[in-house]
């Protein structure tokens, strides 16, 4: 189902759902209101949403110190070899003006009377001139010396205390790593109980149909299927880390971008997909459903008939989509249900659509 301009209607019509939340009333029939278990349901579907999106916070700030701390290392090391390297040289002057300065103080009396035995006033200054800039310059390398072997020393200790908290911060970030694994498995496992609940719904839809033949029954039952394995979120896996994750599925969406308006945009969706624990393919797929991958986009950089507005990037654009599909309203992934609140108008047409796209990445 392609939305060009001349079918804004429609996909006004989804982009409303998506942007206030909520689908258009079809009847007058007041809705009734929320059960207690329905309730405490969507409490903990939202927890879960906010338990998602805050172990990622805490991975990324911890891979973030643990990456400044490891910056932090390399300029120290750097430092240390070129102290190492230029202090041999450095000690050989110190020692040639420590004999210097010593020469000068062992023999004052020779000093004194070359300044008596001067021919003439100027003479004497110069010789004084003289006399300081050789104490001046030996002091000043002794001084030089002694301040390249504290430099050395402190970097030293800095590049221990450094890797101490690059450790503790490796450490955070492999806790942080193991709650946001255990949170989008979580939310996986739930989108996948209320996949398995649609898939068994609609085979029971089709067997009890009193219009289709037993072929036709069969054929629908085979592409129910065939969709829910699509969309299953057991297509995604939360066991890498975020950088390993990235690298699996950004060459993927780039390569089913390849020759659009949004070509090169495979790591944005993906590493956003992983901040919010989305199924990284769903995005792009609606993308196509929505404006061909960005060619006919109803605002600017809004390729997924995103509420009202545009953007200034796809990036913000992709980041925007992709939190709220995150969001307790989406749950992360592709379902019945979320189709139906993405595009009332034509819900089963667009998750059968969105999901062929989807097969693609």
């Amino acid at each position: 189902m392609l939305r060009k301009f001349a079918q804004t209607a429609l996909a006004t019509g989804c982009a409303l759902a998506l942007g206030v939340g909520a689908v258009p009333a079809t009847t007058a029939t007041p809705t009734p209101a929320p059960s207690l278990v329905q309730t405490a349901a969507a409490d903990e579907v939202s927890d879960l949403e906010q338990k998602v999106k805050e172990s990622a916070d805490a991975y990324n700030s911890a891979v973030s110190r643990q990456e400044e701390l490891q910056g932090q290392i390399d300029d120290l090391n750097s430092k240390i070899a070129d102290l190492e390297d230029k202090l041999p040289a450095q000690k050989e002057r110190s020692n040639t003006s420590y004999k210097a300065l010593y020469k000068y103080q062992s023999d004052t009396a020779s000093v004194v009377m070359m300044l008596l035995n001067s021919s003439s006033i100027t003479d004497m200054l110069s010789m004084v001139d003289s006399y300081n800039w050789v104490i001046e310059y030996n002091t000043g390398e002794i001084k030089k010396t002694i301040t390249m072997e504290n430099d050395l020393e402190n970097s030293k200790s800095q590049v221990e205390a450094d890797k101490a908290d690059a450790d503790a911060a490796a450490n955070d970030a492999y806790s942080s790593l193991q709650q946001a694994q255990q949170a989008r498995q979580e939310a996986a496992e739930r989108a996948a109980a209320a996949q398995a609940a649609e898939q068994a719904a609609k085979e029971a839809e089709i067997a009890a149909s009193t219009t289709m033949t037993s072929e036709e029954k069969s054929t629908a039952t085979e592409q129910v299927a065939q969709t829910s394995s699509t969309t299953s979120s057991s297509n995604v896996g939360w066991t890498d880390d975020k950088t390993a994750f990235i690298n699996k599925w950004a060459p993927r969406i780039d390569a089913y971008l390849s020759g659009s308006p949004t070509a090169g945009t495979g790591k944005y969706y993906a590493e956003a997909a992983w901040n919010n624990g989305v199924d990284p393919r769903w995005a792009p797929a609606i993308s196509m459903i929505e404006s061909t991958k960005g060619a006919a986009c109803f605002r600017s950089h809004n390729a997924w008939g995103f509420g009202s507005s545009g953007y200034s990037s796809w990036q913000e654009g992709i980041n925007a989509v992709v939190s709220t599909l995150g969001s307790s309203m989406y749950g992360g992934y592709l379902t019945r249900d979320a189709a139906a609140k993405y595009c009332p108008p034509t819900a089963d047409e667009w998750y059968s659509n969105v999901s062929a796209q989807m097969a693609m990445i």
